[in-house]
């Protein structure tokens, strides 16, 4: 649509300044919807992009458009239990929340695969920060919680990204959306050629045990990968309101997301060579 070629022309939203609520109602697949957060453009034909206070972003079409007001009240990202609330509201029955620092992981897996998700992007947020701060670099804390959905299973994930992916979410184990801004997945210890480890997959030693074998090293390396892009884009290092040249945009996640399956948390590499993307 127009209204991207036009976002490339406006300043970066900074988190932290004040602007006002807007509330949208608009029309989409027969479907009236409502939708509330900042605007951060009108499009020259009437399309508007719109930031929820979930971090999604709305690009509502000029014929989609049923109403819309400004509120006197101030956007404010969703909280960590705000987040939390609104997924479990959104996904199906039998889904939980584990919070980290950074992290909303929203999971109808095992605690300890959740658990062990949420100690493998701390680690790489901190080698993130760390590596780009020594650079030079200003980075910023994420202004919204950033989310991870983790499915128990490839069939539930293939069901619920289908519409967005299509075919692809067949080949894919994990993504990072630009839209939603969230990070979606499933258990990577209930893949088929990985379940010869046997047991239960209810503690740590068990996941790093199944996650060890040469098999699953690159199922790792592409959760990290789409894991790194969305670090990327909520600490400033890039913006989700640009077009972002793709060799700058996936050397930066190939460039993190070589694993380390001796180490616990199943990585600790920045700027190793994986092979078998070489």
């Amino acid at each position: 649509m127009r209204l991207y070629s036009l976002v490339l022309t406006i300043a970066i939203v900074f988190p932290g300044a004040s602007y006002a609520l807007e509330h949208v109602e608009m029309r989409r697949d027969g479907e009236e919807q409502s939708v509330s957060g900042r605007k951060i453009v009108t499009a020259e034909d009437g399309g508007i992009l719109l930031l929820a206070r979930d971090g999604a972003l709305w690009a509502i079409e000029p014929d989609e458009l049923v109403a819309e007001r400004t509120d006197n009240e101030p956007f404010a990202p969703f909280t960590q239990q705000e987040m939390a609330e609104a997924l479990l509201d959104e996904l199906p029955p039998g889904f939980e929340t584990h919070t980290t620092r950074h992290y909303v992981i929203c999971h109808n897996t095992s605690r300890a695969y959740a658990g062990w998700c949420g100690a493998l992007f701390e680690r790489l947020y901190k080698g993130f920060e760390n590596y780009w701060t020594r650079k030079g670099m200003k980075l910023h804390e994420p202004e919204f919680p950033l989310v991870a959905i983790v499915f128990h299973d490839r069939a539930s994930y293939v069901a619920h990204t289908q519409g967005e992916l299509g075919e692809l979410a067949h080949s894919v184990v994990g993504y990072y959306s630009l839209q939603s801004n969230r990070v979606l997945m499933y258990d990577l210890t209930g893949v088929e050629s990985l379940r010869a480890a046997g047991g239960r997959r209810n503690s740590a030693a068990q996941i790093n045990l199944v996650l060890s074998q040469p098999a699953a090293e690159q199922l790792v390396a592409t959760i990290v990968h789409e894991a790194t892009h969305q670090i990327s884009y909520n600490s400033g290092m890039q913006t989700r309101f640009a077009d972002v040249p793709l060799w700058l945009n996936e050397g930066l996640a190939v460039y993190f997301e070589t694993p380390d399956l001796r180490s616990s948390k199943g990585w600790r590499m920045i700027g190793a060579v994986n092979e078998s993307r070489l």
